[in-house]
């Protein structure tokens, strides 16, 4: 199985902490790569589709402690 994100990509984010918006970018990009890639598509749509899920459970942690602040 190879591997969807080049190395350096993954150089990147070690040790950072991303926010939604940034997962969002991510898959945005892979599902780009994926229409354009007919051998890896299949591959490339679920890393997309994890980044989305990555993505919308981030959105949820920040609105939790957005209402925690809120409320204290």
């Amino acid at each position: 199985m190879r591997n969807s994100a080049p190395a350096k990509s993954c150089e990147r984010l070690k040790g950072k902490v991303l926010t939604a918006a940034e997962c969002w970018e991510i898959a945005d990009r892979k599902m780009g790569e994926a229409v354009a890639d007919r051998r890896h598509g299949k591959e490339l749509r679920a890393t997309a589709q994890a980044w989305l899920v990555l993505a919308e459970r981030i959105a949820q942690a920040d609105a939790i402690e957005a209402l925690k602040a809120k409320g204290k």
